[in-house]
């Protein structure tokens, strides 16, 4: 990679961070959507973008930042590695990125699923902190009353999610076929 090409990589994962950062800051301050988050959805982006590193890095300075400016709970540890994993995961997206349509489509279950881990893990800990009793019916209690905030984030997942993969491969076609068209006019 040129040094060019290092700065553009460096200046989408810094715009990507920043707009998860931007989001989660607006809606904690204006409860625009309790639990409509987009990192899911940069970390996808980061991952299918430039693969691992930026699948990890995007998800973690998100969280890391936002929650040096609205604050976190004990709970912390939980939803860090939650978003870690599900950047970690979206690699697995990464590798259908010459599919196309098998990456979008494939892209839905990928945000049914990430948003399903993140309940179980976040809510998880919410139990385990304490919040709830330490019985199997305080853990189904716990799980019982995430439930409003977990069809939020499912449903902003299965909408932005599969946006984000295909804006992304529109991208991919139309600097393809730029390239197709460039090198035609060249070779004649």
């Amino acid at each position: 990679m040129t040094k060019q090409n290092n700065i553009i990589k460096l200046a989408i994962i810094i715009l990507l961070t920043a707009l998860a950062v931007g989001w989660r800051v607006v809606n904690f301050n204006y409860g625009i959507a309790p639990n409509l988050e987009i990192v899911t959805t940069v970390s996808v982006l980061a991952a299918i973008t430039f693969g691992l590193q930026a699948a990890v890095i995007v998800p973690i300075a998100t969280m890391i930042i936002s929650d040096l400016i609205i604050g976190n709970t004990s709970i912390f540890v939980y939803t860090w590695s939650a978003f870690a994993v599900i950047g970690l995961g979206a690699l697995l997206l990464r590798k259908l990125n010459n599919k196309p349509k098998m990456q979008i489509l494939s892209s839905i279950g990928f945000a049914a699923a990430s948003s399903f881990l993140f309940f179980i893990v976040t809510n998880f800990g919410v139990w385990a902190q304490g919040w709830y009793p330490a019985t199997v019916a305080g853990l189904i209690d716990c799980y019982a009353m995430a439930i409003p905030f977990y069809r939020t984030m499912l449903i902003g997942n299965l909408i932005l999610v599969p946006a984000a993969v295909s804006a992304w491969q529109l991208v991919k076609y139309y600097q393809t076929s730029k390239s197709s068209v460039v090198d035609a006019l060249v070779r004649k």
